[in-house]
C-alpha cells in the first residue's frame, strides 16, 4: 500500500486515524501494520494490501461461503470486453464523469470495474471482503492511482466524505444488513458527489412493478406487464424454494449443481429458467453459483431503494432501466 491510501481509510472499529508501521522505506509497503491512533488496534498489511477487517465479524457470510466466493473470484476468467460498457450503463455515468475523480468500488471482486475506472482517469479504492483482492496485487503495485483494501461493508474502514463517486453494483444484497451497508457507503460520499447502487430486485406490488423503467429494446413488453408480473412472482417463489436447499449444501456441491444450470443457459427460452444468460459458459457458471450458494440474498424494489437514498440525504438523478426481471438501480447526488 501507499501512504496516499491513508487519506481514504480508517479504523473499522472506532473510525480512528491509522498510521503505518513498517521497516520498509519504499513508496509501496509490501508488509507491515496499520495501527489505530484511537483504539490502538493493529491491522496487517500483507502483499501490499491492508487487511482492515473488524475484530468481531458481524455475520455477513459464513466462513465457508466467504471462502467459496474467494475461490470463485480468484478463478474468474478476468476482464471482459464488455466491462467498460457495463460499468457506464450500470453506473449511469458517461466516460467523461470519471477523470480526476476519487472513486470507491465497493465489493470489487477481482476488480473488473475498478480497472475500467482507472482507465477512465479516476483514482480508485477497490474494497472487498474476500481474498479476491489478491487478483489486483500486481496492478496495485504498478499503478499509483489504485488502492486495494480488504474490508467489510458492515464495518466499513472508510473515511466520511472521501469520494466523488461510489459504486456498489450487485453487492449489498449479499450482506446480512443491506440497509446498514448502504448507510455506511452513503457517509463516504462527498457533498455533491454521486452514489450508484444496484441490487437484486423482486416483483413487489403491482403498483410498483408497472412503473419499473424498461430498456429501449424491451419496450415491447409494456403491454403485457401484468402477466409478466405474475411470471416474475412465480420465478421468485421457485428461486426461494431452490435456495432453501442449496444454501444448506457444502459449497462444492452447490458448485456442481450450478453446472447444469449454466449448460441450460445456452438454450433459447430455457435460459430464462436459470440465473444467467451470458454467452460464456464459464461466466454463466459463476453467476449461477453466486445466485444459489450465498447464505444471504435479499431482494428489493426501486421504491425501497429510493427511500434509502432520500433518508441519507441524496437527490435521485437516474433510475436504471432493465428487462423482464426487476433490477433496482439508482444514481443520486448528495445534497
Amino acid at each position: 500500500m501507499r501512504k496516499r491510501c491513508l487519506d481514504f481509510v480508517c479504523c473499522p472499529e472506532c473510525s480512528g486515524r491509522l498510521e503505518i508501521i513498517s521497516d520498509e522505506a519504499a513508496e509501496f509497503i509490501e508488509k507491515g501494520f496499520l495501527r489505530c491512533q484511537g483504539c490502538t488496534r493493529v491491522y496487517p498489511i500483507t502483499d501490499g494490501i491492508p487487511r482492515l477487517l473488524p475484530i468481531s465479524q458481524t455475520g455477513e457470510w459464513s466462513d465457508e461461503t466467504r471462502d467459496a466466493f474467494s475461490r470463485e473470484w480468484l478463478n474468474y476468467p478476468g476482464a471482459l470486453p464488455e466491462d467498460e460498457r457495463t460499468l457506464l450503463e450500470e453506473a449511469q455515468l458517461d466516460y467523461k464523469a470519471w477523470k480526476g475523480k476519487q472513486v470507491l468500488d465497493a465489493g470489487c471482486g477481482m476488480g473488473r470495474y475498478a480497472m475500467v475506472a482507472l482507465s477512465l482517469g479516476a483514482e480508485v479504492v477497490a474494497l472487498d471482503f474476500s481474498e479476491s483482492v489478491r487478483r489486483m496485487e500486481q496492478l496495485h503495485r504498478e499503478n499509483h492511482k489504485l488502492h486495494v483494501v480488504q474490508g467489510n461493508l458492515l464495518r466499513a474502514p472508510l473515511k466520511n466524505e472521501a469520494f466523488d463517486i461510489v459504486c456498489c453494483h450487485g453487492v449489498l444484497h449479499h450482506t446480512a444488513e443491506p440497509y446498514t451497508a448502504f448507510r455506511n457507503l452513503a457517509k463516504t460520499v462527498k457533498k455533491q458527489g454521486r452514489l450508484s447502487v444496484w441490487v437484486y430486485g423482486k416483483p413487489g406490488r403491482w403498483e410498483d412493478f408497472r412503473t419499473n423503467p424498461l430498456r429501449e429494446n424491451r419496450q415491447w413488453l409494456a403491454p403485457v406487464r401484468f402477466p409478466l408480473w405474475l411470471l416474475v412472482w412465480l420465478r421468485h417463489i421457485c428461486s426461494e424454494a431452490l435456495r432453501a436447499v442449496t444454501t444448506r449444501l457444502p459449497s462444492k456441491l452447490a458448485y456442481l449443481l450450478a453446472m447444469p444450470l449454466a449448460a441450460l443457459g445456452a438454450f433459447p427460452v430455457l435460459k430464462y429458467l436459470t440465473f444467467s444468460v451470458h454467452p460464456s459458459y464459464r461466466i454463466r457458471l459463476s453467476q449461477n453459483f453466486e445466485w444459489i450458494s450465498p447464505r444471504y440474498q435479499s431482494h428489493h424494489t426501486k421504491e425501497e431503494l429510493t427511500r434509502w437514498y432520500e433518508e441519507a440525504g441524496f437527490q435521485i438523478e437516474k433510475i436504471l432501466p432493465h428487462g423482464v426481471l426487476p433490477k433496482p438501480g439508482i444514481l443520486a447526488k448528495k445534497i
